[in-house]
């Protein structure tokens, strides 16, 4: 493979690797599968799968809007509640070293990600009963990755990272809204990319997160396995453009004190016995490669067929910075 477009094309994707963490930070509340609703993981926001930079320093910033006006019960069916609208305006910032040494055969990298939402909630389940509407700004729950290690082949590349949310965000468990989730998440992940042609690549994400129990309220959410997928083809040196989507499926069920929640404890309405979520979406995305250490990111994303969650319309910009 040569190795010049190789640089060019790990530049024009570094904006995508991991993290703006938007959905972290849905407040608290009665508002579907998983505590808090949404996920510890921003599934959808990654492109350039099992691709790492050549080794340095690298700065990384992103900005999010994530919009849903319709939580969705057991059999995908609007709940129907009174009020319901949730915006989150997200901006991260991403630290990330790739090592200037190999670990069994692998390029080696660590990361940091720092997501600071502003949301604006409004909520009410039926009109006789509290309005709970609320805004906040604040850190969420940071993400590290110790380590990801990635193999690169003859048009195949392919990682393995461990991916840790800590509970640092902000989180009171009487407040309207959260920043923060209040549990640790650890997950195992494998990407892959593929490269059939000079100006093709696909490739896809496996993750699997498992949620400890928030200390706060007794309960534990429910584990998440996640498969994202891309499709992209570069126009020129400089632009590319390609779908990607998801899969999203909680694969345990929720629980309150060691029990499976349902709409009969009042934890969660409208869904069955463990209410497990699940969710998939589909958008376009755009790159541009203004500079080899400037690259500018545009996305769109639209949940269908979700259950036990809210349906979200996302946005995503994202960018390497220039020093």
């Amino acid at each position: 493979m040569n190795p010049t477009w190789m640089r060019k094309h790990l530049n024009e994707h570094c904006g995508h690797v991991l993290l703006t963490l938007a959905t972290l930070a849905l407040p608290g509340g009665l508002v579907g599968a998983t505590e808090l609703g949404g996920s510890s993981y921003p599934v959808g926001v990654e492109l350039g799968y099992g691709d790492m930079l050549p080794s340095g320093l690298y700065n990384l910033a992103y900005y999010s809007r994530s919009q849903a006006a319709s939580l969705r019960g057991e059999a995908g069916q609007d709940l129907g509640w009174a009020r319901y609208r949730l915006t989150a305006d997200t901006i991260s910032y991403r630290l990330q070293y790739v090592w200037d040494a190999t670990l069994i055969g692998a390029s080696a990298e660590s990361a940091l990600v720092l997501p600071f939402p502003s949301i604006d909630l409004e909520k009410q389940v039926a009109s006789s009963l509290p309005d709970t509407s609320g805004t906040r700004f604040g850190l969420t729950d940071p993400l590290i990755v110790p380590l990801r290690l990635a193999w690169k082949g003859d048009g195949l590349n392919q990682s393995l990272a461990l991916e840790v949310v800590v509970p640092l965000g902000a989180y009171d468990v009487n407040a309207r809204v959260n920043t923060g989730r209040n549990y640790w998440q650890f997950a195992p992940a494998y990407a892959l990319s593929y490269r059939p042609g000079a100006d093709t690549t696909v490739g896809f994400k496996l993750r699997f997160g498992i949620n400890s129990r928030n200390d706060a309220t007794g309960y534990r959410s429910g584990n998440e396995l996640t498969l994202e997928y891309s499709a992209g083809y570069k126009l020129t040196d400089a632009a590319s453009f390609g779908l990607q989507g998801y899969f999203f499926r909680q694969t345990t069920d929720d629980e309150l004190n060691g029990q499976p929640t349902s709409a009969t404890n009042g934890r969660l309405i409208g869904s069955g016995i463990g209410n497990r979520g699940s969710a998939n979406a589909i958008g376009p995305f755009v790159s541009y490669r203004i500079s080899p250490h400037f690259v500018v990111t545009g996305k769109y994303q639209h949940d269908f067929d979700v259950r036990n969650r809210a349906e979200f319309n996302r946005f995503w910009l994202q960018t390497m910075l220039p020093f």
